[in-house]
């Protein structure tokens, strides 16, 4: 493996929005029951795969996946137990109906607005019928507030149906970041 110098996992800014252990918005989820242990649960942006070993340590199948091949790497070494995938969001590796849950803590946001529709159709895709995604849209990509709504999240999951949609803080081990936290259920 090559270090790439723009990838945050190799130049240090991943520092900014990596949390060490399970998010409030996971642990949330968990105590709610909306999610189970017999659910199949996709990590979208897995990062460190943290979110994804604290789930697989709790009885969930889950399998990570993220662009990065020096956070993958570390994911390894940190989680040797969890299944973590190289590919993009934007065109999952995965048969249609694999998952029951979807997870994302810091992957959409990052993504230029053209590319958001190709992860909301690939995450209907991967998702069985009435499945959920618990996305944490950070409001600021790289420093910058970037074009992400309640009003853009709407329109972009449109048939999808909208459980929670909240603005909130949210922990990394670094600081803290305003997010819409938003809960959907595939319809």
């Amino acid at each position: 493996m090559r270090d790439d110098p723009a990838d945050p996992y190799t130049n240090g800014t991943s520092s900014y929005w990596h949390l060490s252990g399970p998010s409030p918005e996971l642990l949330e989820a968990l105590d709610a029951g909306w999610l189970r242990p017999d659910m199949r649960v996709l990590d979208l942006g897995c990062g460190l795969a943290t979110e994804s070993a604290y789930l697989r340590e709790r009885g969930f199948t889950v399998v990570g996946i993220d662009q990065s091949e020096a956070a993958l790497h570390q994911a390894r070494m940190l989680h040797p137990e969890i299944e973590v995938i190289a590919d993009d969001v934007r065109d999952l590796p995965f048969e249609p109906a694999s998952f029951d849950y979807l997870l994302d803590r810091g992957c959409f946001h990052y993504l230029a607005s053209v590319d958001r529709p190709a992860y909301a159709r690939e995450a209907a895709h991967v998702l069985r019928s009435g499945g959920e995604l618990l996305l944490r849209a950070c409001l600021h990509a790289h420093g910058i507030r970037n074009d992400i709504t309640q009003d853009s999240i709407r329109e972009l999951f449109a048939d999808w149906r909208v459980l929670m949609l909240e603005q909130r803080s949210i922990p990394s081990d670094t600081r803290t970041m305003e997010a819409l936290v938003v809960r959907l259920a595939k319809g």
